[in-house]
């Protein structure tokens, strides 16, 4: 279950030389739901749940720019309005 009604997809990418491992620093963020590598224009994919636009700011800006081997990020936010549970009746 989604913890706030917002949710955040920051796309990341990496310096050169960025370590292999660079997207383990955010697997114990309570901010973040998951990472993926991709392929493309972006390196990794971070899935925040943040309750307000200053909240995912914050989250970028000293969680994830902060770091020398981030070379820059792009965020998406979406709110889920309607759409069909996974919960089945009993």
């Amino acid at each position: 279950m989604m913890q706030n009604q917002w949710q955040a997809w920051v796309h990341v990418k990496w310096k050169a030389g960025a370590p292999e491992t660079a997207w383990e620093n955010w697997s114990k963020s309570n901010w973040v739901k998951g990472v993926w590598s991709t392929t493309g224009s972006w390196d990794a994919m971070l899935w925040v749940d943040a309750q307000s636009w200053d909240e995912l700011e914050k989250f970028v800006w000293k969680e994830v720019r902060a770091n020398p081997w981030v070379d820059r990020t792009e965020t998406t936010w979406a709110k889920k309005w309607w759409g069909s549970s996974t919960a089945k009746a009993s």
